[in-house]
């Protein structure tokens, strides 16, 4: 690492240190309510009990479901994210070719939150619009919710439009640090699908019992496509069904079919608990039977299921926090002509069945300052398919997530990932070491 990188990072961290103010929430929430982060954060963005609940409702305290609002304010309705990173390495011991250091400060993300937070008693709407250099905004959320029942016997809730594929919190929320576990971000062999930042168009129903701690919902989406990306025409890349450009079309296998979702999510107490998460789906997309044009060439349709389960416990309240996932998938091609090798697949495919995949993640996290210092150590194994031998990835994850001030954090991570490339050349050992800086107004 170049020197004046380090002075460049050193320099932020003192003029942030020494900014005045108070750590908050989400700042439109906190110009609702005055609110300190742990009002709804373990540590931000993780929530606790309360923050989940207050995003159940509709982005209001579960006691105002049905109150009428005081009108449009567009202060409660706004907000945005800048994100920027430095110190982004990347070391490959097999293919040197593809080791990176950029070594200064780049601009990572611009993100805005319009119509963001409740409004008409009943409902709430979620807008998250990305945008980084050289791309159009990505469309994570756009949605509508409505929440019906009262804050002590429960409530239903019902959401319509573009969101994420989960609401979670404690292991299955979000990370502390930049680098979600393995098996949320790989792919099987032989499918373009993999879990996390595929968000669909889709109608989600649930109800919440806050006596129980439970909370319930079932979900119907368009589904996933597949869409060539810029590693080429072979390179397989699932991308959600939204619309627009995003829209499955009348030539496509599977036009009118459905995916869907159950989620349960339990707590323990006010920041612990379970999830557990069922996805159902498909996605057809070309194999290389014609390599000259894959997008005319045959066409593969991968039937698959996803299962997951999360869970979380404080061993020592506020300070530290056992965490675990389990993951367990299958894929089916069911054209019996696929004869070739799919264009992601690192072995011949015979049609039928491609084989389960799966993992799992065990994690410690440390808050030695409350809702402002967090670390967190994460071990991951990921098996993409179990008909196939020497392709284990397994990796360890550090990271530190630092909420300077008021509006401004800084997480850095350091991931060392291996991955088994056959018996020759035998293991492909990666290292990476990114540190963000994160504005949110």
């Amino acid at each position: 690492m170049k020197s004046s990188s380090v002075s460049t990072i050193a320099g932020l961290c003192l003029v942030f240190l020494f900014l005045p103010g108070t750590s908050y929430a989400m700042p439109n929430f906190a110009r609702m309510y005055g609110a300190e982060c742990n009002m709804c954060h373990t540590q931000v963005p993780k929530l606790n009990r309360t923050g989940f609940e207050f995003r159940l409702a509709g982005y209001r305290l579960p006691a105002q479901i049905g109150e009428k609002d005081e009108g449009f304010d567009l202060g409660k309705l706004f907000a945005a994210r800048i994100q920027m990173q430095d110190l982004n390495k990347s070391h490959d011991d097999v293919n040197p070719a593809k080791n990176t250091s950029t070594n200064q400060l780049t601009f990572f993300e611009a993100t805005l939150y319009p119509l963001t937070g409740s409004w008409g008693g009943n409902f709430g709407s979620l807008v998250e619009l990305s945008m980084a250099p050289g791309e159009s905004f990505e469309i994570e959320n756009a949605y509508i919710r409505g929440v019906w029942g009262d804050a002590k016997k429960g409530w239903f809730t019902g959401k319509v439009g573009v969101m994420h594929p989960w609401e979670g919190f404690g292991a299955s929320d979000r990370v502390i640090g930049n680098i979600r576990p393995l098996f949320q971000k790989q792919a099987s062999i032989g499918s373009p699908f993999y879990l996390w930042n595929v968000d669909e168009m889709a109608v989600e129903a649930g109800y919440y019992w806050p006596k129980f701690g439970t909370n319930l919902s079932a979900r119907v989406s368009n589904g996933v496509i597949w869409k060539p990306d810029s590693g080429g025409a072979f390179s397989d890349h699932a991308d959600p069904a939204q619309g627009g450009d995003l829209n499955k079309t009348k030539d496509q296998i599977g036009e009118n079919h459905k995916n869907w979702q159950v989620v349960l999510n339990q707590y323990f107490n006010q920041d612990s608990g379970l999830t557990v998460y069922y996805y159902s789906g498909e996605i057809p997309f070309p194999d290389i039977a014609e390599p000259t044009n894959p997008l005319t060439g045959v066409t593969t349709k991968d039937k698959y299921t996803r299962l997951a389960v999360y869970a979380n416990y404080f061993v020592v309240p506020n300070k530290l926090n056992l965490l675990a996932g389990w993951s367990d998938n299958k894929d089916s091609l069911d054209d019996p002509n696929v004869t070739g090798v799919l264009s992601n697949s690192t072995t011949a495919q015979n049609g039928s069945q491609v084989g389960k995949s799966g993992g799992f993640f065990g994690e410690v996290d440390y808050h030695p300052i409350d809702n402002k210092l967090a670390v967190a150590l994460r071990y991951d194994d990921f098996d993409s398919s179990d008909k196939v031998d020497h392709n284990t990835q397994n990796a360890w994850t550090l990271s530190a997530n630092y909420q300077v001030q008021n509006y401004v954090q800084f997480v850095a991570d350091y991931q060392h990932k291996t991955t088994e490339a056959g018996a020759n050349p035998g293991e492909n050992k990666d290292d990476q070491f990114l540190v963000r800086m994160i504005v949110i107004f």
